[in-house]
């Protein structure tokens, strides 16, 4: 956590060097939330950073995720349940009035257990790399950022060492070998956040 927190500041530091008005905004996002009669899960993110006073903006800053998961099975009567904690950076750049693109770096506690017979030694922190864009609006109170986003880190992972954030994955590759062995999950989420800002620059134009 050191580390990360080491980074969140070099972050803030090194994108505020540069730009030219900076506005803070809150950020929540709501985070691969169901619920059924075999589990659930429901979580989400603090965003907290700064954005551009532009219609064409740069927009970064760090962020704290907590999100729990938990499994009833009936047929067996088995249940379980985990939690994953942690936090990271972000960037994105906001233009054209409706899109975004960016990156965003987390360090979170694992909530998986790796089982002894995998023989390798269990990673109870492990980091995640994004890569993604989506839609983006001001709606002058608040503004909605919805994006899909790609997990380069887990993609090139140790497939032994499952990502913190398997269970958010929504993209199944089928095996058309074997149809009902069903498939590959992609490393793709997808993330809902609702920005606040906390102030507007003399400079802004509506």
């Amino acid at each position: 956590m050191k580390n990360l927190f080491t980074l969140s500041i070099v972050t803030l530091l090194f994108f505020g060097s540069f730009s030219q008005v900076d506005m803070p905004e809150i950020g929540v996002e709501i985070g691969a939330t169901n619920f059924g009669t075999n589990g659930g899960s429901v979580g989400g993110a603090i965003r907290g950073g700064f954005t551009e006073d532009a219609e064409e903006a740069m927009a970064y800053g760090i962020m704290l995720r907590y999100h729990h998961f938990w499994n009833n099975n009936n047929f067996t009567g088995m249940s379980g349940s985990g939690s994953l904690f942690g936090g990271g950076v972000y960037w994105h750049y906001r233009l054209m009035e409706w899109f975004f693109f960016g990156a965003e770096l987390e360090y979170v506690r694992n909530p998986f257990v790796i089982p002894p017979s995998a023989g390798v030694t269990p990673r109870r922190w492990a980091a995640a790399g994004f890569i993604g864009a989506g839609v983006h609006k001001d709606f002058d109170w608040v503004k909605l950022n919805l994006g899909v986003q790609y997990d380069v880190i887990d993609a090139l992972r140790d497939p032994l060492r499952p990502s913190p954030f398997r269970n958010q994955y929504f993209i199944r590759l089928n095996n058309a070998a074997q149809p009902g062995a069903g498939g590959q999950y992609l490393p793709i989420i997808y993330r809902l956040t609702f920005f606040f800002p906390l102030g507007r620059s003399s400079n802004y134009e509506d």
